[in-house]
């Protein structure tokens, strides 16, 4: 044994090794060097927006309600009205403020003088409180976002436009001097077990950076609702450490280039949990290019709506065969005109095996419209293969024509139904799912493009309040909802 170890280390010393201290500490320079190259290009981005909310102060100041609210019929001592409802309801503004992360992604350089547009990537709700409801992109009064560079510089900010869908905003500001631009990756190429780099603004703590390792490629994560236009994309998940404020940062490879926009994390307490989830730079390229040139994003679709939980086991399925169920075609479609029917179940896309709705969405997306997608469909026992053109969505257009006052309304029957109702909108106590709108005022409504823009109209001439008409199972209701918060004040 100790001739035999002689031998192997002799043979050894041949070669030129190098000990694991100095080996790790080239290591370690080397990712120092690469954050050193792109921390530059990650900013914090500001958010600050006006919030209305009931002033309720004197609530148990019995006597003064009583002179205020009955002797003097609804004025208070300084003349303004009350309402006798236990206290005052004169809606109060206050200031609202938040925090994310974002990076600079390319630039352009004006026609006249020698500013550039700077353009800066972050998530959609990183920026949703400056937003107007109604829109991807205008910004509500008096709202402010600003970009906080590295080296504490900060400008006011503009929104070029934002997508829900992949939850991907992109800003805008000028600035007569050059600034360090991020580039894409290739997310596709990215494998299990790859080094990522998380940079961004935790907690507020701007130019943090994390590392960790891809842990999935192509998670279905989010809501399943079966929505084939909005919602949850594919994520790529990594172990990268990130918290509150990191949305809108970069997920890097390490040679430095952008292969995710951090978007979310999945956590019981709401902290880090060791699983991150990002938009791979695949997706969010093709995104921020349409978002830059156009405002908005067009995406594919062919008219079908897709059962939440995928499919396996049926009687007609082979062992170890999975799809997605379709559960409902648009009449006049794409799909409906080739043939395209409830109950088919998809198998792949374009030749892609699936087995969640969001892989059909997904894929379909990002299909160009005009081009066609191939999908193989399960009919019963028979299998067969469908070419189906792809049409064009807006997530601008759906957005004004579907959305209002946090309200979400499907279309997709030919009639105006509520489909959801965020838990901050005014009318969240007032209408339920699957209400038909009838009537506005008394007008009869069955355009959803007109109803929304005479909504917005009203809204926008000041009008406080709306009479509402519809059909709840078999009673027809009549209400009155509030178009701005101002709009719940009801004096005595």
């Amino acid at each position: 044994m100790p001739l035999a170890y002689a031998g192997i280390s002799s043979g050894l010393s041949e070669h030129k090794t190098e000990s694991p201290p100095l080996l790790l500490s080239k290591i370690q320079d080397e990712f120092a060097q690469i954050v050193e190259k792109f921390l530059p290009s990650v900013v914090n981005v500001e958010v600050a927006w006006d919030e209305v909310t009931q002033d309720v102060s004197g609530e148990g100041d019995f006597l003064q309600d009583f002179l205020e609210g009955f002797l003097f019929r609804g004025q208070d001592f300084s003349g303004k009205k009350r309402g006798f409802r236990g206290g005052q309801r004169n809606p109060l503004k206050h200031r609202v403020a938040s925090q994310g992360s974002g990076f600079i992604i390319g630039s352009k350089s004006l026609k006249e003088g020698s500013q550039k547009t700077i353009y800066v990537v972050t998530n959609k709700h990183v920026i949703d409180g400056a937003l107007n409801k109604n829109s991807s992109s205008r910004r509500r009064p008096g709202s402010k976002v600003k970009v906080r560079l590295q080296s504490g510089v900060s400008y006011e900010a503009e929104i070029l436009g934002s997508d829900l869908m992949c939850d991907i905003a992109v800003l805008a500001f000028k600035s007569e001097e050059s600034h360090p631009e991020l580039t894409w990756g290739d997310s596709g190429a990215v494998k299990q077990g790859h080094f990522a780099l998380a940079a961004g603004n935790p907690f507020g703590l701007g130019g943090t950076v994390t590392i960790g390792r891809i842990s999935y490629k192509n998670r279905e994560f989010g809501a399943d609702n079966g929505d084939t236009t909005e919602g949850p994309d594919l994520f790529l998940q990594s172990d990268a450490a990130m918290n509150k404020g990191n949305s809108g940062g970069p997920l890097l490879n390490i040679q430095g280039q952008v292969i995710g926009v951090n978007t979310a994390i999945f956590s019981p307490t709401g902290t880090y949990a060791g699983i991150s989830f990002s938009v791979p730079s695949a997706r969010a390229k093709i995104v921020v290019d349409q978002i830059i040139e156009k405002g908005f994003v067009h995406r594919g679709v062919i008219g079908v709506f897709l059962h939440p939980k995928g499919v396996y086991g049926t009687e007609h399925m082979k062992k170890g065969m999975r799809g997605v169920l379709i559960k409902e075609v648009s009449p006049g479609s794409s799909a409906d005109k080739k043939g395209v029917r409830a109950g088919d179940v998809i198998l792949s896309v374009n030749d892609t095996p699936v087995k969640h709705w969001i892989q059909v969405r997904s894929i379909i997306g990002f299909v160009k419209p005009g081009q066609s997608v191939k999908l193989t469909l399960l009919r019963g026992k028979n299998q067969m293969d469908i070419e189906v053109p792809v049409e064009s969505f807006s997530s601008e257009t759906t957005q004004k024509n579907n959305h209002f006052m946090g309200v979400i309304f499907d279309v997709s029957s030919g009639k105006i139904r509520v489909q959801h109702v965020e838990e901050d909108s005014l009318w969240k106590n007032a209408l339920v799912e699957n209400d038909i709108i009838l009537r506005l005022g008394d007008q009869e409504i069955s355009d959803p493009k007109a109803f929304v823009d005479q909504l917005s109209q009203l809204q926008e001439k000041g009008i406080k309040r709306v009479i509402l008409t519809l059909k709840r199972k078999d009673k027809e209701i009549s209400l009155v909802l509030p178009l701005d918060q101002g709009g719940e004040y009801e004096p005595s």
